[in-house]
């Protein structure tokens, strides 16, 4: 009789239960989730649920994916990654292979085939290896690994691996391998089964020498020097000095040093030389590595003479700003005439402005060669040039309260106070302590001889920056005499 009312009760639920099955889509690319509805199953706890390939029997040898519904009615499950093909998702009982319920869908290929590749083709023993994968499935146990070049897809092949879980893109890097032949793979779903490849190899380095070389050698006298580096380390204590020959390898002796900015190989520009012979130093932090010798050749000096007024004012002066107009005065070392230019206080500035055109003057003219004093000018007064640049126009001004201003405080007129630091104004002033104190060396009558470097000022301020040419002479007051520019 117990049996009758257990057989009779199944029968009811048959009876009474309508198991029905729906799916999200009915056509799926091969790495898309299915989700799939079911309602009105018993609820015991073997109800399942199996994926069969369309047209064959309802037995566990034809099942290609399944899952139980979980001791309820009404629910949803998720099947991953089928291959492609027509396909059935069955519902039955009680652990049981009669047919509850069915619903038919298809998966096709994806859109895109994965990829994978690196960014390079072929690696050093010292380098890590960075690979970037596409169109994965997004399964949580996507993977990616390494094997040798033309080997089986088994786990004992593989090299390095790890997961790409719930991506579909990205990167991943592996750690440095020996000299070889390799493939990069991605598997989706953990399984064996290959969906992309990428072959590269890792080969023996074809030249790790440290090297040095000029650009050109011999150089001209105050030519700017380049010296090109290959194989360095990369690090920050990586640097080149230039050395008087015979020197001692500290930084101490070098006449000219500067580091490396953390690159393996580029070049360095240095300040030109008179004409003698010097080294090219390389170093990783105190150690040396490597010396070239070069030679700086004495050239014939090429000097061109501006103006000397002993005709009178060129009327190439331009007074651009102020109230005192260009006049003539004593010359240098007794000579009849010089410039004379007015500097004054106006509102607590000094408003004057002069200049004189370097016509024709070319890269090689690099030295502004005059004599100069304060004359009736006050200290307030300057001199100085326009230049072309590498990096574009630039004004340097060689100012004499530089080197007798004490910091922020003042004058100090016994000339024994620390000059002021140069600094730059808007990418196109740039100030300069004067080569002496001017001022304080001309304010009783006497002319000073100058003969200065322009490029040299124009990089102690912009070190990377190459002078092209001078184009002006500015003044805001003070004499001048014999105004020329020169080769050395």
């Amino acid at each position: 009789m117990f049996k009758r009312i257990i057989y009779i009760t199944f029968l009811l639920i048959g009876i009474l239960n309508a198991a029905t099955l729906t799916s999200d889509k009915d056509s799926y690319t091969n790495n898309e989730s299915i989700l799939v509805n079911f309602s009105e199953m018993t609820g015991l706890h073997d109800d399942w649920i199996g994926v069969y390939r369309q047209g064959s029997e309802s037995n566990w040898g034809n099942v290609v994916a399944w899952h139980w519904t979980g001791d309820t009615s009404n629910g949803t499950v998720t099947f991953e990654n089928l291959p492609v093909g027509q396909y059935e998702i069955r519902a039955f009982y009680n652990n049981s292979y009669h047919l509850e319920a069915n619903k038919s869908i298809s998966v096709t290929g994806t859109v895109q085939p994965a990829t994978v590749s690196t960014t390079k083709d072929i690696y050093t023993p010292d380098e890590a290896i960075d690979a970037s994968y596409t169109n994965m499935s997004g399964n949580q146990e996507d993977w990616i690994a390494i094997y040798p070049k033309g080997s089986a897809n088994t786990w004992g092949n593989m090299i390095q691996w790890a997961w790409v879980p719930g991506t579909l893109e990205g990167t991943h890097q592996f750690t440095k391998l020996p000299v070889g032949e390799y493939e990069v793979r991605v598997f989706f779903n953990n399984s064996f089964n290959l969906e992309a490849s990428h072959e590269f190899s890792v080969q023996a380095a074809q030249n790790t020498e440290l090297s040095l070389a000029l650009t050109k050698n011999p150089l001209d006298p105050f030519e700017l020097i380049h010296v090109e580096f290959n194989n360095f380390r990369g690090e920050g204590s990586d640097w080149i000095g230039i050395f008087p020959v015979g020197a001692d390898n500290q930084k101490e002796s070098a006449i000219e040093w500067r580091d490396a900015k953390s690159l393996i190989s580029g070049t360095l520009t240095f300040n030109g030389l008179p004409a003698g012979t010097y080294e090219a130093r390389a170093y990783f932090a105190t150690l040396h590595k490597k010396t070239i010798t070069f030679t700086v050749q004495n050239q014939a000096l090429e000097r061109v003479l501006y103006e000397d007024a002993e005709d009178g004012i060129d009327p190439q002066w331009v007074h651009y700003a102020g109230k005192y107009p260009i006049t003539l005065t004593q010359g240098a070392n007794g000579s009849t005439h010089a410039i004379r230019t007015r500097a004054y206080w106006e509102n607590g500035a000094n408003p004057s402005g002069y200049y004189f055109p370097f016509e024709n003057s070319t890269k090689k003219l690099k030295f502004l060669d005059l004599d100069l004093r304060i004359g009736v000018s006050s200290h307030i007064g300057n001199f100085g040039v326009v230049i072309d640049t590498k990096n574009g126009s630039r004004r340097i001004i060689w100012a004499t309260w530089m080197n007798h201003q004490n910091g922020h405080g003042g004058n100090d007129l016994s000339g024994n106070a620390t000059p002021s630091e140069p600094f730059t104004n808007d990418g196109y002033l740039l100030m300069y302590p004067g080569p002496t104190d001017y001022y304080l060396a001309t304010r009783n009558g006497n002319y000073i001889h100058y003969k200065i470097n322009v490029e040299e000022t124009l990089r102690r301020l912009e070190p990377d920056n190459e002078l092209l040419r001078i184009r002006l002479f500015t003044t805001a007051g003070g004499d001048y005499d014999n105004l020329a520019l020169t080769s050395q």
